[in-house]
């Protein structure tokens, strides 16, 4: 199979008009099986809504390349569309770009000339809870993934190398009043009044950059959702506010859970709802250092969580490097670059095959 940035932006527009949002993956799922199933070049396995596909085995280090296939919610971008050198759509920058790379490479490689044994994994629920992120479903039940040298996460990162990422805590604090008639407000204890100083304070808390082998993180708190009241005319027993914290490599998520309850007054309720440890930085590894110098890419730190955490808290080092835009994520108008696809391929190509004799 020759593949070019044709092929591939073709690859990505067939991918983005197979509709995947979290929880309903199941039609793209089955159509990269298909597609992986009849090349014949490896073995295909089904984790649920996920899928490893294997090349032989030839006892070389293992790497792994991943991605998920789902996507938020279409916001009028259902449907793939072409704009000069870009393709535009729901899932083109985060992440079905990645996706259309690692289909690609498998279909294409030469597998008796690569410097490794080569794995994909396409995983379901990325978007949604942790808790329920395919890829912790498939490490489980293919443990032998846990071997890898190696693991490279095609997320949106503009041909950058991203290395680690932050962890995320979500955290719900429950303010405490008594409910009373709005008419008699001396009756009760009104929840938003009790909560409003500490409120006011734990939304101007700063961001702070963190330095982390070279490599910036920016550590982040914010109030993401705030309920409070019952109706109209009745005091609010209750104000429920949601903290979303950013902490960075290097710091667990107890301490990450010690240092915001410190923020949170004793007598108000605190509960951890979700939560993702950060991903370890991996710069002076061999490889790592191989595809910075092969690839000539710049290096950052990674702001928002991916699954490089998931893969270094089993012991695989990783890092993440794709074609998609990050400041596009999510948003109405996504898209990736159709150039980005071509080189993201080609810099990996490069990385798995063998030098030259």
């Amino acid at each position: 199979m020759q593949v070019t940035q044709t092929t591939l932006a073709e690859l990505l527009e067939q991918l983005v008009n197979i509709p995947s949002v979290t929880g309903n993956e199941q039609e793209v799922v089955e159509w990269i099986t298909r597609r992986l199933a009849a090349t014949s070049r490896g073995e295909v396995i089904r984790h649920g809504l996920s899928i490893v596909w294997r090349a032989p085995r030839k006892g070389r280090p293992l790497i792994v390349l991943a991605g998920h296939t789902d996507t938020v919610p279409p916001q009028g971008n259902a449907t793939a569309r072409r704009m000069d050198d870009h393709l535009l759509g729901v899932g083109t920058t985060d992440m079905k770009s990645g996706d259309a790379v690692m289909l690609a490479l498998a279909e294409s490689l030469d597998l008796d000339a690569l410097r490794f044994d080569l794995a994909c994994v396409f995983y379901d629920a990325e978007e949604g809870p942790a808790e329920r992120n395919g890829l912790k479903r498939v490490l489980n039940e293919s443990p032998w993934l846990r071997d890898a040298q190696l693991a490279v996460i095609l997320e949106p990162t503009d041909l950058a190398v991203e290395l680690g990422c932050n962890g995320i805590l979500n955290v719900e604090v429950r303010v405490p009043g008594v409910a009373a008639h709005a008419a008699r407000p001396w009756q009760g204890k009104n929840a938003v009044a009790e909560g409003a100083d500490w409120l006011r304070d734990i939304t101007r808390v700063p961001v702070t950059s963190h330095n982390v082998q070279g490599l910036e993180f920016r550590e982040t708190l914010q109030v993401t959702t705030v309920r409070a009241g019952t109706a109209r005319n009745v005091v609010p027993p209750e104000m429920v506010v949601n903290l979303n914290h950013r902490f960075p490599p290097g710091r667990s998520i107890e301490q990450a859970v010690e240092g915001l309850r410190a923020r949170v007054p004793k007598g108000f309720g605190f509960e951890v709802v979700d939560q993702a440890p950060p991903g370890d930085v991996i710069l002076d590894h061999p490889e790592m250092k191989r595809f910075i110098a092969g690839s000539g890419a710049s290096v950052a730190g990674k702001q928002g969580w991916t699954d490089v955490a998931r893969f270094t808290a089993a012991g695989v080092p990783a890092f993440n490097y794709g074609p998609g835009i990050p400041n596009l994520c999510h948003r109405a108008d996504e898209y990736c670059p159709i150039s980005n696809l071509g080189v993201v391929y080609e810099n990996l190509a490069r990385f798995l095959h063998r030098e030259p004799a």
